[in-house]
């Protein structure tokens, strides 16, 4: 899987894209990132968002943990776009094992955005997706 430092531009879907996009929990080994606890409000808020995440396309292939010592059991290929703040926080669906096993700490701001995120299958959920970067991404993707 691709890195990035939480709250980078993220070209993963593209550069026209990065004004947009921000990443959060895109990590790998070779990348530094923050230990430490996060509420468990927002950790079960993320859980639950994670269930059906919105997702503009389809994305090829699965991701494994790379930061595992030995079996990189979990895997993901879903992302979750939180909206905030006139973007969207692009977390790959790994962030839950992250924070669990690796005790990644992501960003107030983007957990923050979590406890604000409506259920991503709701119009209200769809209205800030596109309000917040979104409607560019749906063009890319189309």
């Amino acid at each position: 899987m691709a890195t990035f430092h939480d709250l980078d531009p993220l070209p993963y879907f593209g550069e026209e894209l990065v004004d947009s996009l921000r990443a959060v929990g895109w990590l790998g080994r070779e990348l530094l990132f923050k230990k430490g606890p996060i509420s468990v409000d927002a950790y079960e808020r993320l859980r639950e968002l994670l269930k059906d995440p919105f997702q503009p396309f389809v994305a090829a292939g699965v991701h494994t943990c790379d930061l595992c010592q030995f079996e990189g059991e979990a895997r993901g290929n879903a992302n979750l776009f939180v909206p905030a703040d006139g973007l969207l926080l692009v977390c790959p669906e790994l962030i839950v094992h992250y924070i669990n096993a690796h005790e990644y700490r992501p960003p107030g701001k983007f957990c923050d955005a979590v406890m604000a995120c409506p259920d991503t299958r709701s119009s209200e959920y769809k209205r800030l997706f596109l309000a917040n970067g979104g409607r560019k991404l749906m063009r890319h993707a189309g």
